[in-house]
């Protein structure tokens, strides 16, 4: 099983789920469930697929299916170095924050 994450800031994209449901059946990728999930900024969209995907093809499906271009840009720098990482970090590449703790500004 793969979890895609997608993070959107603002409204949902028109079309999203026809989107997510033509291109998944393109890649030949059974959705098991879609949910969505309301945050303070936006949406977060997480998509089960029925099969093991790759960490590489993973963000570039999240990329094509619209996820926030910065995150995606931060996964394609976690997966090239994800043969360096502990086990621990390794499964924690491709996640969605609930909140980010920022510096007090002075």
């Amino acid at each position: 099983m793969t979890l895609l994450y997608l993070d959107f800031d603002g409204k949902l994209p028109n079309g999203l789920v026809d989107r997510i449901v033509w291109m998944c059946k393109l890649w030949q990728w059974p959705i098991v469930a879609v949910r969505f999930d309301r945050t303070r900024r936006g949406w977060h969209v997480v998509v089960g697929i029925r099969k093991r995907v790759v960490p590489a093809l993973i963000v570039a499906a999240q990329a094509v299916l619209g996820s926030d271009y910065k995150r995606e840009a931060y996964n394609i720098m976690r997966v090239q170095s994800l043969a360096t990482l502990s086990p621990y970090w390794r499964a924690r590449w491709n996640v969605l924050y609930s909140m980010h703790a920022k510096p007090e500004r002075k």
